[in-house]
């Protein structure tokens, strides 16, 4: 069995990755704002160009994004297996580094893959990484990733329920800013919310 990676090792994994994902995103930050072009006119002749940037964007490849992943597979299984006092220190530690912006994208690569018959485990792990990403961005975006993850769950005939619970009881129990409800609560009662009775309940009847 191979050996559980220490929180030692996991900053400096994320370390090694912060240079090349900073070049990557300015580089495709710059690739969409040249062919997105200037930011003033109409919005519908704006909302047009966008696809064309996007695709700019997209055409400078994935960048260092399977390292990221190969790096958030371990993390999210070591995360799956701690207690809230080292799970909170796991958080901390991605949040100081650059492939916590990945974060959102692994929960949708979980999702894929759950969706294409994947391994049950992805299912553990795309809600391990809702849960440290702890909704820094956009709250909104976190919880369309999660109502993603928890349809292709479904679909796959896994029961999502036991494992929001269990990785609720490892996430933070703290609300900041960026989010309205303290992730703790929001994946304990994620099928209670208002979102998964509008948008996600609709879907498996």
């Amino acid at each position: 069995m191979k050996d559980e990676p220490s929180l030692k090792e996991i900053g400096e994994r994320l370390e090694r990755l912060d240079a090349p994902i900073r070049m990557w995103r300015e580089a495709r930050d710059r690739a969409f704002a040249a062919a997105f072009g200037p930011k003033q006119g109409k919005l519908s002749n704006l909302m047009a160009r966008l696809p064309q940037a996007a695709n700019a964007a997209a055409a400078l490849g994935l960048g260092p994004r399977d390292e990221a992943f190969a790096a958030f597979d371990e993390i999210c299984d070591l995360y799956a297996r701690s207690d809230p006092a080292r799970c909170a220190i796991i958080r901390g530690v991605v949040h100081e580094h650059e492939a916590r912006g990945l974060l959102e994208d692994y929960i949708g690569y979980a999702s894929r893959l759950l969706k294409q018959g994947g391994r049950p485990e992805w299912l553990e792990r795309g809600i391990a990484a809702a849960s440290i990403d702890d909704q820094r961005r956009d709250y909104r975006d976190w919880l369309m990733a999660l109502g993603d993850l928890y349809l292709s769950a479904r679909a796959a005939r896994l029961d999502p329920t036991p494992v929001l619970k269990r990785m609720a009881e490892r996430s933070n129990p703290e609300r900041h800013a960026a989010s309205p409800t303290p992730t703790r609560e929001a994946l304990a009662k994620f099928e209670d919310s208002a979102y998964f009775m509008t948008s996600i309940l609709p879907q498996l009847r």
